[in-house]
């Protein structure tokens, strides 16, 4: 169904989801049948406020099977990766990283992040693996999720074996393109080829104002169960 809206009117959605929070998003995804679309816990944000919700730009990392030092590698070889990745990007996406269960190095850092928000305009990243150059990271504002931290450089010791392609990512299928919508609860994956992105704002927006009727309520004495006859939700 994505291909209903055009690239602009999906970033004007999903900045209509910046305003909302993941949990009210999740629930909205389970009540229209989509109940595997939040990622699994563990990832944390490096900038604990950080809010953001754009479409899926993809990487799939792997462990390397043979060890290299970076003078080992030919600089063209480098030169088209870093372009096959970066030149395809585009702005307002969110990067994520599939690392097929390698956890030994960092899977994102300073060099991704200050191109990824610099050179392509990408909005911020979500990992699932750990992550290193983080203070760095952090001196750039650039938001990322990640399952973890670790000094060591990926470079010898992970092969990146897909660019935007399907990926899991947090036990969660993300296709490109795919809406990644992220706060400090967590991840969620809104599946554009499957359903209106404009109907699970909408519906996520009604949510949040019916939970925010009730908070009010029950601040100012109503009861539990009168507030969840009245509105169907606490």
């Amino acid at each position: 169904m994505g291909d209903e809206y055009s690239y602009d009117e999906i970033i004007s959605l999903c900045e209509r989801l910046e305003k909302l929070y993941t949990p009210a998003v999740a629930d909205t995804l389970d009540d229209m049948g989509f109940m595997n679309q939040t990622m699994e816990s563990g990832f944390s944000p490096i900038i604990p406020n950080a809010v953001i919700a754009g479409p899926a730009y993809t990487l799939d990392e792997a462990r390397t099977k043979k060890s290299k030092r970076l003078s080992d590698y030919d600089p063209q070889f480098v030169a088209q990766a870093l372009t096959a990745i970066f030149d395809n990007m585009k702005k307002s996406q969110v990067i994520a990283v599939n690392t097929n269960g390698f956890w030994g190095a960092g899977a994102f850092g300073e060099l991704m992040a200050t191109t990824s928000k610099y050179y392509a305009g990408v909005k911020g990243a979500v990992v699932d693996g750990p992550i290193r150059d983080i203070g760095r990271v952090l001196d750039i504002d650039f938001p990322v999720w990640a399952r973890g931290n670790i000094p060591t450089d990926s470079i010898g010791r992970v092969d990146l074996v897909g660019i935007n392609t399907p990926i899991f990512c947090g036990g969660v299928r993300v296709n490109p393109g795919d809406v990644i919508f992220a706060d400090i609860d967590g991840v969620v994956v809104i599946p554009l080829g499957e359903v209106d992105l404009e109907e699970v704002v909408v519906k996520a927006e009604e949510v949040v104002a019916a939970e925010r009727r009730s908070r009010e309520e029950i601040k100012n004495g109503s009861s539990l169960l009168d507030v969840y006859k009245k509105y169907g939700k606490l």
